[in-house]
Formats: C-alpha cells, structure tokens, sequence
C-alpha cells in the first residue's frame, strides 16, 4: 500500500515537474521574446540618437535664422509705418477719384438726357446749316458777279481815258461816273461852266443873282445824298453842287465842306416815303430856285418843258389846260415814289379841260 502510493506521489510530482518545466520554457521563450524586443528597441533608440546627434549643430544657424526673422521683423514693421501716410494718401485719393468719377457718370447721363433731346432739334440744325450753305453759296456768286463787273468797269473807264488821251473824250457813262470807285472825284469834280445841257444851264442862270447865304443853304441841301437818287441824278445831283460851290467861292464866301460819300446811308422805304413827299411838296409849289437845284425833278421838268414846247402860245398869262393835267399827273407820280424822264415809256397824262387853269408858270 505504502508502495503504490508512493508510486502515485512520485508520477504525481514527476506530472508536476513537466507541467513546470513547460511552463518555465514558456515564460523562457517569453522572455527571450522580450529580450529581443528590448534589444531592438534600443537598437532604435540607437539610431535616433545617432539621427538627434547634428541638431546641436543646427542650432546656431537656427538661432541666426531667429535674429534675421526678428530683426526682418522689425524693418518690416517700420516700412509699414513709412507706407501708411503714402496708403492712407492713395486711400483719400481713391476716395476722391470716385467722387469725381461719379460726379462724371452724372455729367454723362445729363449729356446722353441733353442728346436724346437734341435729337428733334438736329433736323431743324441740318435745315439751318443748309440754309446757310445756300447763302454763303449766292453770296459767293454775287461777289464773282460783282468782281466780273467791277474788272468790265475798269475795262471801260481805261478805254474811255485812253481815248481822251488821244485826243477823241468822249462824256462818261452815267454807270461808270456814278461807279464807287470815282466817287471822290465826283465830289472833287470842277464846274462844268460851258455844258448845254438843260438842268445846267437853267441853274446856272437860276442862280446867277443868288447871294453867298442863300447859295450856302442851297448847297448844303444839294450836296447830302438822297435816299431816292437814281445814279442819274445822283451824278447831276454833284454836278448842280459843283456849279453852286464856285458860284460860292466867286462871291468870296467859303463853301460847306464836301460829304464823305455820295450815297444815302438810309435807304430805307419810311425814308423813301418822307422824300417823296418833300419833292412832291417842292413841286406843288411852283417854279423857284429850290426847283432847279433839285436833281431828282429834273426829268419832270424836262417833260413840262417838252410838252410845253409842243403847245401853242395862249394869251396873257393863261395856261393852257394840258400843262396844268401833266403838273398835277407829275406830282401825284412823285409823291408815290416815281421819277419821271422824258425816257420813260409811260403815256403822258390826258389833257383835262375840265380842270381849272392855274394862274402861273408850274413847274
């Protein structure tokens, strides 16, 4: 008994070292694992301090990287402050600009606002600018046309001198001796003296009795331009004038002074009316030196003169029914504005018997 279970003890203990045995080749292979473990963990560590090893010698230059990025700092940061007065400058500037420019966008509203309601005037502009151009288009024309007559003018007058210089003078015509450009010598011309002509042997005689005075006050009316002249009488108008001017010299007296022009400067139809009415007044009135210093009557009293010619002589101092017809006719004429000549293609005014005869010579 004893032996069997000394038997058991011992397999039962032999059981016990096996399972220790086993247990200590598991925690030995354990161990050996965390032996290997540790071995390569401070393999590593190895490595990393061999890795760590040339930071030390980064150090200064990261020191040095430090001191730039501070002292960069510090040049940034007080250029900033040098660029700020120069920002805040752009900044008031931009401020500016934008009011300006929006005060420019209404500028360029009201323009395009102005233009759109200009459109309905440009027809009328277009209209004004062709007007114009037709204008300027017959003023152009009219001044060829003038130059052309002046240089025909000039032709003529050269003829006419050349002739005189050979000795053939020929009377000017009225439309070269009233041209502009012998106007001074109109006003500067001599005293035709020795003309047989009509209106200036009758003022010659008309005024051979007349006094310094009277002559003065004739002349002053005779020489100032007429709004009605025709350049037929405003050439006898400086002819009567030049007669009448040494006629005044001849007494001893002095002659007013010569106009600077021998053409109205109103020409207008009111003025017209006005003189019309004086000479027709001049007329009424009857034969009188202030009838033959009149240049603008003178072809009326041509007419009178002509149709007298043809009456026969009555007796006393009648006159005959004709002449005193053709005076009223001539003075209704005058006073309308009209200058009758013995040229006209006119008829002569109808004896009018039935009209009371005047008492005197009417002129």
């Amino acid at each position: 008994m004893s032996s069997d279970a000394s038997a058991v003890a011992l397999a039962a203990l032999m059981d016990a070292v096996s399972l220790l045995r086993g247990e200590v080749a598991a925690i030995a292979r354990s161990n050996a694992r965390v032996e290997e473990t540790q071995l390569e963990m401070q393999r590593r560590l190895d490595m990393i301090d061999t890795g760590l090893a040339p930071i030390n010698d980064l150090l200064p230059f990261q020191e040095a990287i430090l001191t730039n990025i501070v002292e960069g700092d510090a040049a940034t940061h007080k250029w900033l402050q040098l660029l700020e007065p120069i920002m805040g400058n752009i900044a008031d500037q931009s401020d500016h600009n934008r009011d300006a420019i929006g005060a420019l966008h209404q500028d360029v509203l009201r323009t395009q606002e102005a233009a759109d309601n200009g459109q309905s005037r440009t027809a009328g502009i277009a209209s004004g600018l062709e007007i114009i151009a037709e204008q300027l288009a017959t003023a152009i024309a009219e001044s060829r046309k003038k130059q052309s007559a002046d240089f025909k003018t000039a032709g003529e007058l050269i003829a006419v001198t050349g002739a005189a210089v050979l000795g053939r003078p020929v009377p000017l015509p009225v439309h070269l001796e009233d041209n502009t450009m012998l106007e001074r010598f109109i006003l500067a011309q001599p005293a035709d003296l020795a003309s047989t002509e009509r209106a200036l042997v009758d003022w010659r005689t008309a005024i051979a009795g007349a006094s310094a005075a009277e002559l003065i006050t004739l002349l002053t009316k005779q020489q100032t331009p007429s709004p009605t002249d025709t350049p037929e009488s405003r050439v006898l108008r400086y002819r009567l004038a030049a007669i009448t001017r040494a006629k005044i010299e001849e007494r001893g007296a002095v002659p007013p002074a010569r106009p600077s022009t021998t053409r109205a400067t109103d020409r207008s139809a009111a003025s017209g009316f006005v003189r019309s009415q004086e000479l027709a007044a001049l007329w009424r009135k009857g034969e009188s030196t202030e009838l033959y210093a009149e240049p603008e009557l003178a072809g009326a009293i041509d007419l009178f003169d002509a149709l007298e010619e043809k009456l026969e002589p009555t007796a006393g101092d009648a006159i005959q029914p004709e002449l005193t017809a053709l005076h009223r006719d001539l003075a209704k004429r005058i006073e309308l504005g009209e200058r009758p000549t013995l040229d006209e293609t006119r008829p002569a005014a109808q004896p009018d018997r039935a009209n009371t005869v005047e008492q005197s010579k009417d002129r």
